[in-house]
């Protein structure tokens, strides 16, 4: 389960970081802007995380967290040099991205010890703080606050791993497993069918 959960962070950080890269390539930055976009995605939500439980921020014990983050934010700034990426990539890997970081969030609480309601908001905290960071830093409105279903997603992969773990009636990887496919299939299907949720209007004045 450990060796699950620990193949699961490292491919979350490499989704994020290309997601990174892909927002700053559509906002023209250069390398320096694209490596610094991705490692803020890939960590942010993490580390706010961390610092909140007040434990050691994992990218600071374990640092090659950072070198892959950085890593792929070089190859990916050269690769879409070259190719064509469209805006649904980069919501789809966003999507992958949050899937993964939303399980391991709220698994990581759950392991600490802490009550089901509190690995729940860490959870959503950890699959949507870095995109968050990554959209403000790049003058959009972050994904997070518009009114696509993209919390309800995240929140709703984190109850599932919570209530799965509470029944204790299933191996540790499916439980990990149905989470992630919950998160990741609300959110595919809210990009597929542009679904959204309602949104706050203000009346006008009679």
């Amino acid at each position: 389960m450990e060796q699950l959960l620990h193949w699961c962070d490292l491919i979350g950080i490499a989704i994020f970081a290309f997601t990174g890269v892909l927002a700053a390539g559509h906002k023209q930055m250069d390398l320096f802007g694209a490596v610094v976009l991705a490692c803020v995605t890939a960590t942010g939500g993490g580390t706010l995380r961390d610092i909140i439980l007040n434990v050691p921020v994992f990218w600071l014990s374990d640092s090659y967290y950072l070198w892959i983050a950085a890593a792929t934010g070089v190859i990916s700034f050269y690769v879409i040099r070259y190719l064509q990426v469209p805006m649904r990539l980069l919501m789809a890997a966003d999507a992958a991205g949050l899937a993964v970081f939303v399980v391991i969030g709220t698994q990581k609480v759950l392991d600490l010890g802490h009550t089901p309601a509190i690995a729940i908001v860490m959870g959503v905290m950890t699959g949507t703080f870095g995109g968050l960071i990554r959209d403000i830093l790049c003058g959009d409105i972050p994904l997070l606050l518009r009114r696509e279903i993209y919390a309800t997603a995240a929140l709703s992969g984190a109850a599932a791993l919570v209530i799965l773990d509470d029944i204790d009636a299933l191996p540790g990887e499916a439980v990990v497993a149905i989470a992630v496919l919950v998160t990741l299939g609300i959110r595919l299907a809210a990009l597929r069918w542009n679904l959204s949720a309602p949104i706050a209007r203000i009346r006008p004045e009679q």
